[in-house]
C-alpha cells in the first residue's frame, strides 16, 4: 500500500458552545488541521464555501482527472527517455549551484548518542532516523523549489517542553537545529544543508503543534507553530463569521504555517492586512554563558493573562511545572479536549503590542521611492523575518473585520502605464478605501497559465484554495516526483501538459476573450467598509471617463466566477513549471519589490532573450514575481543574476520581497548582524542569507 502525504496527525477540535461560551454556538464540532492527513470516504470535513458543499459530482470529476492523469502519464512515460541535453536542463525548481562539497566528519560520541537521547524525549514514534534522502524523509529534507540535504534525525515533538529539551540536547552534542513547519519554502531556507565545518543537523518538525485558540472575544488568535493558514482561515470563518484571519496566500492549500510566515515573510495578497507580522510571540534562542555553557533562553512576549507570570527574556525552565511552556501545554490539552473554558484576554504589558503591521495601509498609499515590504526589513521584535535564527513556538495574530459585502472585477488594460495610474488614482487614493486584494498579470502569464494550468486550476476552482483535497492531490504530485525512477521528476508535469487541451478553461469565456484582446490584467476585490465600495466605484467611473477605451471591465457576480479568477492567478508558478517541462524549455524565477512610484518592467539584456517572460504581482505593494523561460543551452544562472543586478542597481528595488533569503539571496549587512545577534553561536539554521555556516561565524 502506498502512503501519500503526512501520516501523523493531531486533531484539534474546537467547540465554541462549550469551550469558549463567548463565541457563536454551533451544533457540531469542527475537526481542524487535517489537511495533511489521509482522507477517507467517510470524512466529515465541511467546506466553508457553501457553494461547494455536497458537490459530489465535482469531487468525482477531479478524482477522475487525477486517475486519468496517473494512468495516461504512465502509459505515455513508460518508454520515455532523457537526452543528455535534458539532463542539463534547468527547471523552475532546480537545485542551487555549489562549487564543492562540504567536508564529511565522523560523528563524535555525543552525536552518536544523540538519537537515543532524542528518542527518550519524544518517544520512538515521534522520531525518524536521518541519513540520506529517501521515501520517508524526502518531505523533510528536500525543498519545494530549492535545496536538499541530510539530517542526523528528524524529531516531531508533541509538547512545547519537549522542544526546549530537544534544542538543549542538540546544541550540547555539537549539532545544528533546523526548525520546520510545512516545508513549503522556496529559497532553500527550510531544509538542511551541508555546512563548511561538517556539523550534523537535526530537523525539528513543528507540525504536531496544530492548535489555535481565540483571545479577546475572537479579535485575536493564538497560533502554535504548526498551525497552517488554511486551518486558521477555516477556524476563524466558522466560529467568528464577522471576522477574517490575518493572511491568505495563493499557496493556502499547502497549509503553510503562520510561524513560517512570520519568520520568512508571507505573501501580500491582503492589502488591508499586510503580510504576517507580530510583536507578540513566544520563542527560543541559544546563547552561551561566561563559562561556555550552552543556554536555551525563552522569550515570552505573548501578552496573555494567565501566561504572564514571567515575561521578556529568561533562562530555561525545564524543571519547572509553573513555567510558561508547561502552562501552555496544559491549556492546549484543555482546548483539544473541548472542555468548558473561559476565553483568555490580553494583558496590559505585551498585550498592548500590535499583532499585525498597523501602518501597512498608510505605507501602501505613499507613492514614494521606497518599497512597501521586503525580507531584509529589520523592524519589530526578533521573531519577525528571523529565518530560523530563533525558534518560534507560538504567535498572536489579529483577526480583521469582514466587509459587509464585496465585489470582484477582472480588468484588462491596453498598456501598463494605464494600469499603474489606476492603481495610484483609484485603488490607493487613501488608506481607508484600500481594496481587499489587487493582483496583476501580463499577457505571457495569461497565456502560459491557460496553456499549462488547467488541471490544477480547475481543481482549485472546484474544491477551493483551502481544501485538504487539493493538498492531497498536490502531495501525490510531489510523491511521484520524488520517486527514484528515471523521468519521475517531470512525469506529472508532462501529464498535466498533455491533458491541458482536453480540459475546459479555468476562466469564463468573456474573461478569456478580454485576456486575448489586451496585454495587462488586474483581478481586484473591493470590500465595503463604511462606504469604501461606493467611493471606489465613483473614482473608477471618473477614471474610465478620463481614459476612454483603455480598460475593459467584467464583474464576477457568482461564487464560481470569483473562484475562477482567484485560482487562475494563484496557479501561475506551478503552471510555469508544467509549461517548461511540456515545451522542453528551461525556467528560472525571481521575486522582488519595486519602489512604490515605479512599476515598469526591468530591462533585460538583448542577448539570450527569454521565449516567455511572465510578470505577475501583488499590485498594491509592487511585489513582482518573474518567471523566465529559455531555450536549452542558455546560461540561466547568468540570466537570473543579470535580472537581479538590474532590479537592485537600476530600479532600486529589493530582493527578495517574500519567501526569505534562504540560500539563494545574500542579505544586507544590517540584516546579517541582526541574525548574528539572535544566534551568536550559529547553531540555528546556519548558512542563510550569505552568512558563514561555521560555528560562531568563523571565517
Amino acid at each position: 500500500m502506498l502512503q501519500v502525504g503526512n501520516v501523523f496527525l493531531v486533531k484539534c477540535r474546537f467547540t465554541p458552545s462549550n469551550a469558549f461560551p463567548q463565541a457563536r454556538a454551533r451544533s457540531s464540532t469542527t475537526s481542524l488541521f487535517s489537511s495533511m492527513s489521509t482522507v477517507s470516504s467517510s470524512s466529515k470535513y465541511k467546506s466553508n464555501n457553501s457553494n461547494h458543499e455536497g458537490s459530489y459530482q465535482n469531487y468525482k470529476m477531479m478524482a477522475s482527472v487525477a486517475a486519468l492523469s496517473l494512468t495516461a502519464g504512465f502509459v505515455a512515460g513508460r518508454n520515455s527517455h532523457k537526452t543528455p541535453e535534458e539532463n542539463d536542463r534547468v527547471l523552475p525548481n532546480g537545485l542551487p549551484r555549489s562549487c564543492c562539497d562540504a567536508p564529511k566528519k565522523d560523528l563524535t560520541l555525543e552525536q552518536q548518542e544523540l538519537y537515543t537521547k532524542l528518542q527518550r524525549i519524544v518517544g520512538k514514534n515521534n522520531i525518524i532516523q536521518g541519513g540520506e534522502e529517501n521515501a520517508l524523509t524526502s518531505k523533510f529534507l528536500k525543498g519545494a523549489r530549492l535545496g536538499h540535504g541530510t539530517a542526523l534525525a528528524i524529531v516531531q515533538p508533541i509538547k512545547l517542553t519537549q522542544v526546549e529539551a530537544i534544542v538543549q540536547a542538540v546544541v550540547d552534542a555539537g549539532c545544528l537545529v533546523l526548525v520546520q513547519g510545512s516545508n513549503t519554502g522556496l529559497t532553500g531556507g527550510s531544509v538542511p544543508r551541508e555546512t563548511d565545518d561538517g556539523r550534523p543537523t537535526v530537523v525539528i518538525s513543528m507540525k504536531h503543534f496544530d492548535t489555535a485558540f481565540p483571545i479577546d472575544d475572537g479579535k485575536r488568535m493564538v497560533c502554535l507553530a504548526g498551525v497552517g493558514l488554511a486551518s486558521l482561515k477555516r477556524l476563524v470563518s466558522e466560529n467568528f463569521p464577522d471576522r477574517e484571519s490575518h493572511s491568505i496566500l495563493g499557496s493556502t492549500f499547502l497549509n503553510p504555517t503562520t510561524a513560517a510566515g512570520v519568520a520568512f515573510g508571507s505573501g501580500g495578497t491582503q492589502c488591508r492586512k499586510g503580510p504576517a507580522w507580530t510583536e507578540r510571540a513566544l520563542y527560543l534562542k541559544v546563547v552561551q554563558d561566561k563559562y561556555g555553557k550552552n543556554i536555551v533562553k525563552i522569550v515570552n512576549r505573548l501578552g496573555i493573562e494567565g501566561f504572564d507570570e514571567k515575561e521578556g527574556e529568561f533562562e530555561s525552565e525545564m524543571r519547572s511545572y509553573k513555567g510558561i511552556l508547561h502552562q501552555l501545554d496544559q491549556y492546549v490539552t484543555v482546548v483539544k479536549g473541548e472542555h468548558n473554558n473561559a476565553m483568555k484576554k490580553s494583558n496590559k504589558s505585551y498585550g498592548k503590542e500590535p499583532a499585525h503591521d498597523i501602518h501597512y495601509k498608510e505605507n501602501l498609499c505613499k507613492m514614494d521611492n521606497q518599497v512597501s515590504r521586503y525580507n531584509a526589513d529589520t523592524k519589530g521584535c526578533e521573531c519577525n523575518r528571523s529565518e530560523g535564527k530563533v525558534l518560534i513556538l507560538a504567535s498572536v495574530h489579529d483577526t480583521f473585520e469582514a466587509p459587509v459585502k464585496d465585489k470582484t472585477y477582472w480588468l484588462s488594460f491596453s498598456d501598463l502605464d494605464t494600469a499603474l495610474r489606476f492603481r495610484s488614482e483609484v485603488c490607493l487614493d487613501n488608506p481607508q478605501d484600500v481594496p481587499v486584494s489587487i493582483e496583476y498579470m501580463d499577457r505571457d502569464t495569461f497565456d502560459v497559465i491557460d496553456r499549462a494550468g488547467r488541471v490544477m486550476g480547475n481543481a482549485i476552482k472546484v474544491l477551493g484554495t483551502a481544501s485538504p483535497m487539493v493538498s492531497k492531490l498536490w502531495n501525490i504530485k510531489l510523491w511521484v516526483e520524488g520517486l527514484n525512477v528515471r523521468g519521475a521528476s517531470t512525469f506529472m508535469d508532462s501529464v498535466f501538459y498533455w491533458l491541458n487541451p482536453v480540459l475546459p478553461s479555468v476562466l469564463p469565456r468573456k474573461i478569456m476573450d478580454m485576456g486575448r484582446a489586451k496585454d495587462h490584467h488586474v483581478c481586484i476585490t473591493v470590500g465595503d467598509f463604511d462606504g469604501s465600495l461606493d467611493r471606489f466605484e465613483s473614482r473608477f467611473s471618473n477614471f474610465q471617463e478620463n481614459n476612454p477605451g483603455s480598460v475593459d471591465v467584467y464583474e464576477c457576480t457568482t461564487a464560481m466566477e470569483k473562484a475562477s479568477v482567484s485560482s487562475f492567478r494563484f496557479i501561475a508558478a506551478p503552471a510555469f513549471r508544467t509549461y517548461c517541462v511540456g515545451a522542453g524549455l528551461q525556467g528560472v524565477s525571481v521575486d522582488y519589490a519595486l519602489p512604490k512610484n515605479h512599476g515598469e518592467e526591468p530591462q533585460l539584456p538583448s542577448t539570450n532573450m527569454p521565449t516567455k517572460r511572465l510578470r505577475y504581482s501583488h499590485f498594491a505593494c509592487n511585489v513582482v514575481h518573474e518567471d523566465l523561460a529559455y531555450e536549452q543551452g542558455v546560461d540561466t544562472h547568468e540570466a537570473k543574476m543579470e535580472l537581479k543586478r538590474t532590479v537592485d542597481q537600476v530600479c532600486k528595488g529589493k530582493l527578495p520581497a517574500e519567501h526569505g533569503h534562504g540560500t539563494e539571496y545574500h542579505a544586507p549587512k544590517n540584516t546579517q548582524k541582526r541574525w548574528q545577534k539572535m544566534d551568536p553561536l550559529n547553531v540555528m539554521n546556519p548558512g542563510i542569507g550569505g552568512l558563514s555556516s561555521k560555528y560562531k561565524y568563523e571565517d
